[in-house]
């Protein structure tokens, strides 16, 4: 890429160094337009004046000589004849006839210049009458005037050449440091892949802009914490069902060969407590199974939509009401104004689920009530019910993948509150617990209230 972009502006350079030639040709050809215009317009002022010094049928000799003796002054040589081609005057008899000190001051301004070329012939007319014929060719200029000219080329010359040069050796310095500018954070990021192929996921490119290589910065490192935190999720989950399936399967072995050596008598009851234990098994890998959907929502994009939050609290009372009121417990949502907020639904839906879940499974008596409200850019949901409670020991394990407390019904897992406080991390929220034992437990969700939809940065 650093090479693409340095040859691109290369190529700029050498475009403008041709366009800087062409540019210094049509100025100098501009130029010698010009004087070849100026030149005419002397011309035909001096034909002017000569044909305006014939009055009366003869010549005006004083009128004829100033009209020459303005015509060396414009740098012309000049002969006039009479239609019989006789010579009238020329410039040599003009100069002589001045005055000394007149022909003095002429020979000065007129020094070192000689005529050059052929003489070009120009009729002369009166009153639609031929009267002669003004013969013209230019004196050399290699007095003041050609200097001049040639001061003017040259220095326009070097003014092209320094203009180039200077911005020339710009563009080189402008192309080395945005070649190298551009190139670096993608060079970055080549290195960062490579780091990532190689299994470091802790790998992270830090934006340095806010424009496409900044969104292409920020995407990696999306993918990055999402390949991360997969590697993480993939070692702990086999870490875990390894743990959760060496109990039930040592159980099952143990069984068998009592059984085959004898020692167990009762088969039945052996037969019996191995299919306690390929019953949970059973409910270990339907409990896998769940936690695999669900942590494949983890990585995706999530959909950020404006919901009304005691609409969304009312499908969920809705559906998991009489769940709750087929057990003999009350189900109740607060009473409040609503509140709009942009939030993913399908994940606060199953958060919502798991923690109602839990609290049916350890809920005996009263039942579940749900409050909401908003605090500081955060909407709040909290679920509190009257169960048996957590001990304050215990606290800080409940979202600890396949833990399960004292007292747990045995068709759970443990991986209910351990998605809720996954969940919730996802969505840059948290999830705090208050509980007391015999009295119930209170869960409260605070998540951020959106402004705009956002991908969930995993």
């Amino acid at each position: 890429m650093r090479t693409k972009l340095f040859l691109a502006f290369f190529l700029v350079i050498v475009t403008a160094l041709i366009s800087d030639f062409i540019f210094e040709r049509l100025i100098m050809n501009d130029f010698d337009e010009y004087l070849k215009g100026t030149k005419e317009d002397h011309l035909y002022w001096i034909l002017a004046s000569v044909e305006g010094s014939y009055q009366d049928g003869k010549w005006n000799m004083n009128l004829l000589s100033e009209a020459l003796h303005w015509g060396m002054m414009l740098g012309f040589d000049i002969i006039v004849e009479d239609p019989n081609g006789k010579e009238i005057t020329n410039s040599t008899t003009v100069m002589e006839s001045l005055p000394d000190a007149m022909k003095h001051r002429m020979e000065s301004l007129i020094h070192g210049r000689y005529p050059e070329g052929e003489y070009e012939r120009y009729p002369l007319y009166f009153g639609g009458t031929e009267t002669g014929t003004l013969m013209v060719r230019p004196l050399s200029k290699e007095g003041l005037t050609k200097l001049k000219e040639n001061v003017f080329k040259r220095r326009g010359r070097s003014f092209l050449i320094i203009s180039f040069l200077f911005a020339g050796l710009s563009a080189v310095a402008v192309a080395v440091f945005f070649s190298l500018y551009f190139s670096k954070p993608v060079r970055r990021l080549r290195l960062a892949a490579e780091r990532i192929a190689r299994g470091d996921f802790g790998t992270r490119v830090k934006p340095v802009s806010r424009d496409e290589i900044g969104e292409l910065s920020e995407s990696f490192n999306y993918m990055a914490e999402a390949l991360q935190k997969e590697d993480l999720l993939r070692k702990r989950l086999t870490s875990n069902v390894a743990h959760e399936l060496r109990t039930p399967l040592a159980i099952m072995r143990a069984q068998v060969e009592g059984m085959v050596d004898g020692v167990i008598e009762n088969t039945s009851e052996g037969l019996e407590n191995i299919r306690g234990e390929v019953e949970r098994l059973t409910r270990l890998v339907e409990g896998i199974e769940d936690l695999a959907k669900a942590e494949a929502s983890f990585f995706s994009e999530g959909e950020y939509n404006l919901v009304s939050l005691r609409e969304f609290l009312r499908g969920i009372e809705f559906a998991m009401g009489p769940v709750f009121r087929e057990k003999g417990l009350d189900f109740s949502l607060a009473e409040r104004g609503d509140i709009k907020v942009r939030t993913d639904v399908e994940k606060l839906d199953m958060i919502m689920r798991n923690i109602l879940s839990n609290s049916l499974k350890f809920t005996e008596k009263g039942g579940v009530k749900i409050d909401y409200g908003s605090e500081n850019g955060h909407f709040l949901v909290e679920i509190r019910d009257t169960g048996r409670g957590i001990p304050e020991e215990e606290l800080s394990k409940i979202f600890m993948r396949f833990y399960r407390g004292a007292g747990a019904p045995d068709k759970g897992i443990g991986i209910g509150l351990a998605l809720v406080k996954e969940l919730v991390d996802i969505m840059k929220g948290r999830v705090d617990v208050r509980s007391s034992v015999g009295k119930g437990t209170t869960f409260r969700i605070s998540l951020p209230t959106r402004t705009e939809k956002s991908k969930v940065a995993g």
